[in-house]
């Protein structure tokens, strides 16, 4: 009976030691000083936000997404039950088994499956780098210049959020890559069709890996003004009037763009 108590403990331990080291670097040391960097793997889900700067180095267009959820009312403001609203996201979802781990895999994959790579973005992931490093000078292509297969941006920014365990990727994409609105060109809609196809033909996974919605998002490109509103504002849900449409800005989202790193990020000095 000893025995058997034993190895239940040992194994309860062994279960628990992730959720033990994930708490202990969020603990404060004794010395008082900030907590400890959070493990890359600590992260339930992943987000990813494309960008691109201006001339001049700040960021001018972010790509967000319409998407249309049954929410509580007091989500997005006042009142009780359920009703529907127009959230502007970033396209973003939990992580999985076959990511390993990896929030860039996260959110490359989800990207891919919710906007069936709207823009071709997707491959940028691969070779950004989200140090914070990077000469911006650098990376300015000018008109009609071609863009180097290995483009990786420059200034691009990872958070976590910690209330939601969300990695936020921020990752800057040439110039060229914003479509005029409404549109987008024939090449990049056929590369979409060919994703969408590939999707539907992939084997059902197992029942350890899950399978969100698939191709739910409308992506679309805005200034970066509206999100400095968003990042300004006091209300839990901002609203703002996008695609000719009314919505409100997702409140995770919103909570993010107020952090010190993103407000730096969206050039906001107080």
């Amino acid at each position: 009976m000893g025995k058997k108590k034993d190895k239940a403990k040992a194994k309860a331990e062994a279960k628990s030691e992730p959720e033990a080291k994930e708490a202990k670097a969020a603990e404060p040391d004794k010395t008082g000083a900030a907590p400890c960097a959070v493990p890359e793997d600590a992260y339930r889900s992943a987000a990813v936000v494309f960008f691109t700067r201006s001339e001049e180095g700040k960021v001018a267009k972010v790509l967000v997404a319409l998407e249309e959820r049954k929410v509580s009312a007091s989500f997005v403001g006042d009142g009780t039950g359920k009703v529907n609203q127009l959230l502007v996201v970033f396209p973003m979802g939990r992580k999985e088994k076959k990511d390993k781990n990896d929030a860039v895999e996260t959110a490359k994959r989800e990207y891919i499956e919710e906007t069936l790579d709207y823009g071709s973005l997707a491959r940028y992931l691969d070779f950004a780098d989200f140090d914070g490093g990077g000469d911006i000078a650098a990376t300015r292509i000018p008109p009609g210049g071609k863009v180097p297969m290995t483009w990786s941006g420059a200034e691009n920014l990872a958070l976590y959020f910690a209330p939601a365990a969300m990695t936020l990727l921020f990752c800057e994409v040439p110039p060229c890559e914003v479509d005029e609105p409404g549109q987008e060109p024939a090449a990049k809609k056929r590369r979409q069709q060919d994703t969408a196809a590939e999707l539907e033909a992939k084997p059902k996974p197992s029942p350890s890996y899950r399978v969100g919605k698939v191709g739910h998002l409308q992506p679309f490109w805005i200034e970066a003004t509206e999100l400095r509103k968003v990042a300004l504002s006091k209300e839990k849900a901002p609203k703002l009037s996008l695609q000719q449409q009314d919505c409100c800005f997702f409140p995770t989202n919103a909570s993010v763009l107020r952090m010190p790193e993103a407000r730096k990020w969206l050039d906001i000095s107080s």
